[in-house]
């Protein structure tokens, strides 16, 4: 497992003055994202995305992991939780919280071992 963060969400409300607050601050460009409702933004590393509408608080960030199923097992038997998997073109993730309640995201890349 790599640990790295692979990717990372900002959560807006209202689409328009989030994009407006990120682009004005750091240039970041908003793209249409793979579905409704998700724009992807281009300019930082690693790459994130904005979910339009998500009344959350804080970024979503999500730690790269070789194999999913694997992580996810060893969330759970450290008293940390882990949603099930979702399948996205560019691989799968899973919404986790750790045993404090931290709510973070793991993900592993199309085609990497697992």
């Amino acid at each position: 497992m790599s640990g790295d963060i692979v990717f990372f969400d900002l959560p807006g409300k209202d689409a328009e003055a989030t994009t407006k607050f990120w682009q004005t601050l750091f240039g970041w460009e908003f793209k249409a994202g793979n579905f409704p409702g998700y724009s992807m933004i281009h300019g930082p590393s690693p790459m994130g995305g904005h979910s339009h509408g998500d009344t959350s608080t804080f970024p979503r960030v999500y730690f790269g992991v070789d194999d999913l199923d694997a992580a996810t097992e060893r969330i759970r038997e450290l008293g940390g939780t882990a949603g099930e998997a979702v399948t996205i073109p560019s691989g799968r993730f899973a919404n986790c919280v750790d045993d404090q309640g931290v709510e973070f995201s793991i993900f592993q890349a199309a085609g990497a071992e697992g």
